[in-house]
């Protein structure tokens, strides 16, 4: 399985993504997913899907919600 680290080095508008950040007693999984937006360097716009909010994230609290093929890096 590849790292996080080796398969984004900045995540783009439409990219599915988990909030990886400070847990508040253990939100379900479908709180925690939500559409990148737009960017402003290292903090990105994401609609959450649970909620239908947009809230500004750094990028050390995100993470990709699923795996890249090796052909896609």
């Amino acid at each position: 399985m590849l790292s996080y680290n080796s398969q984004v080095s900045d995540y783009v508008v439409g990219d599915l993504v988990l909030f990886t950040g400070y847990e508040l007693d253990n939100p379900p999984l479908a709180h925690k997913i939500g559409i990148v937006m737009s960017a402003n360097g290292s903090v990105y716009e994401v609609l959450w899907l649970n909620s239908g909010t947009r809230i500004s994230v750094s990028a050390k609290h995100l993470e990709l919600a699923y795996i890249k093929n090796k052909t896609d890096l």
